[in-house]
């Protein structure tokens, strides 16, 4: 499927948490995550979710997409939070722990049937999943991910992996990943890519180190990732800036495919450029970092 939308970076929001929505959409994140899950103590989901569906209708999101993460199909809640906020009429939800294609069908049943009720074409709801937060989700994410044409991006999740399997830590004494994380996150990005779809990178927890971030941003970058899911303010414009392609590199990319244009014209498909040799694969990457910008 085509990416219709620039989704460098979705930014959590606390449902129900006026003063962090008012600054939400200040904010220059490309989409906002209005969230039921994690940000919501148990007691308080029933109500936060006509607050959230209040905040759908009523505030100016200034062209920001509109996500609500729903709670995990498999504790009952995901039904109900999906019921209530779909009056909002967000771009979609965002799908924690799904575990296999079976939770994505259900979701999708919920779609059909309430896109129906309330005038919504039909398919219109997309979602977005955090396809490695369990050791089954994990091990399915392809098939999870292929499960239906209203998925546009997939994500991965370490802390509820980690948690799920014990692991004492995540990253080496340096920052970096350590094997589980890696895998999941190399997963992730071949699987979108496969599914046709965005791959968004996984939070950066340690707030202050804006140069980890960036690091990480840069990495993720060069693994194929289209853009990262932010847990603070400060760090939307790190993620904008790295996931944005720099001037002279867009510039080169456009040169590229001009290029190509003219060398095919003379029926050429392989060419020197700029002291290399450039085929079909290198067009490809060129038409994907113009795309990203």
């Amino acid at each position: 499927m085509a990416l219709a939308r620039r989704r460098r970076s979705l930014h959590f929001v606390p449902g129900g948490n006026e003063k962090m929505i008012a600054k939400a959409l200040t904010l220059p994140a490309d989409g906002l995550i209005l969230d039921l899950e994690d940000a919501v103590a148990p007691d308080l989901k029933e109500a936060t979710r006509p607050i959230v569906t209040r905040w759908l209708r009523e505030l100016d999101f200034g062209g920001r997409e509109r996500w609500v993460r729903m709670n995990p199909i498999a504790t009952g809640l995901g039904v109900a939070d999906i019921e209530m906020t779909m009056a909002g009429r967000p771009e979609g939800y965002v799908v924690p722990k799904p575990r296999h294609a079976g939770d994505v069908r259900q979701i999708v049943e919920v779609l059909d049937r309430l896109e129906h009720r309330h005038g919504l074409a039909q398919g219109s709801t997309k979602l977005v999943l955090i396809a490695t937060e369990t050791p089954e989700g994990l091990l399915n994410i392809r098939e999870v991910a292929g499960a239906s044409p209203r998925i546009v991006a997939v994500s991965w999740g370490i802390e509820d992996l980690s948690a799920a399997m014990g692991l004492p830590r995540v990253r080496d004494a340096e920052g970096r990943y350590l094997d589980i994380p890696r895998y999941a996150r190399t997963l992730c990005a071949i699987v979108a890519s496969a599914a046709g779809v965005d791959a968004l990178d996984t939070v950066y927890t340690d707030i202050a180190d804006l140069d980890g971030l960036r690091r990480e941003c840069e990495d993720g970058v060069a693994m194929g990732f289209s853009g990262k899911i932010s847990i603070h303010p400060s760090q939307i414009e790190v993620i904008n800036a790295a996931f944005t392609p720099a001037k002279a590199v867009l510039d080169e990319a456009r040169e590229l495919v001009a290029a190509f244009d003219e060398h095919r014209r003379r029926g050429v498909y392989a060419f020197r450029f700029k002291g290399q040799m450039v085929d079909a694969p290198h067009l490809t990457r060129a038409l994907k970092i113009i795309a990203r910008s």
